[in-house]
C-alpha cells in the first residue's frame, strides 16, 4: 500500500491560486450539485475560516449552524 493521502494539503493545494470568485464557484457548484466527493474539500475549507475566527465569528458561525440544522429537520 502507498504512503497516505494528505487530503487537506491536496486541497489547498488545488485551490491556492485561485481566484475568490474561483474559489466562491467551486463552493456553491458544491453546494448546487451536492457532490458527496467534495465534502472534504468543503470540511477543509471550513476548517481554515474557523481557525482564522475569533470567538464572536464562531459563536455566529455556531448560531448559522444551528439554525440551519434545525431547518434541514423540518
Amino acid at each position: 500500500m502507498g504512503p497516505a493521502l494528505d487530503i487537506r494539503n491536496l486541497v489547498i493545494h488545488n485551490l491556492s491560486g485561485s481566484s475568490r470568485e474561483e474559489i466562491e464557484g467551486y463552493i456553491q457548484e458544491t453546494i448546487d450539485t451536492r457532490e458527496e466527493e467534495a465534502l472534504p474539500g468543503m470540511g477543509i475549507l471550513f476548517e481554515l475560516v474557523w481557525d482564522k475566527s475569533n470567538a464572536t465569528e464562531k459563536n455566529t458561525m455556531m448560531d448559522k449552524i444551528m439554525q440551519g440544522i434545525q431547518t434541514a429537520e423540518m
